[in-house]
């Protein structure tokens, strides 16, 4: 089974530029709230790459251990209620959502971590 992702439409779409609307209805997302299940392909990380302000990728961040383990959120539960805490998308259970890697890494690095383990098992230095 090839890799997957969660997107979410973490923003609305009014008054935003029409190639970034267009964007997110590829990525199969009509209004704020609205998630995917979708390949994590080149053509999908595209269309997130151009639309970075308006859609999420879910990922469940345990902070538990020494250092925090970083996973793809892939729950088939569509939780409608999202909370903006300091610029951070989440749904207050551990679930965080960022469109870019550069945004994960600078959000665990603001909390005081210096390492993270990722998705594939890895340890990050950042």
């Amino acid at each position: 089974m090839a890799d997957k992702i969660k997107v979410k439409l973490v923003r609305g779409l009014a008054g935003k530029r029409e190639e970034h609307i267009k964007a997110v209805y590829a990525l199969g997302l009509k209004k704020r709230g609205d998630e995917r299940i979708l390949a994590d392909d080149p053509r999908t990380w595209g269309n997130i790459t151009k639309a970075w302000y308006l859609v999420g990728v879910a990922y469940k961040i345990d902070f538990s251990g020494e250092i925090p383990v970083v996973e793809k959120d892939l729950s088939g539960e569509n939780d409608r209620k999202i909370l903006v805490k300091n610029g951070v998308y989440t749904n207050g259970k551990g679930i965080y959502y960022f469109s870019r890697i550069p945004d994960l890494e600078d959000f665990l690095r603001k909390k005081g971590y210096k390492r993270y383990k990722n998705w594939k098992g890895e340890i990050i230095e950042l």
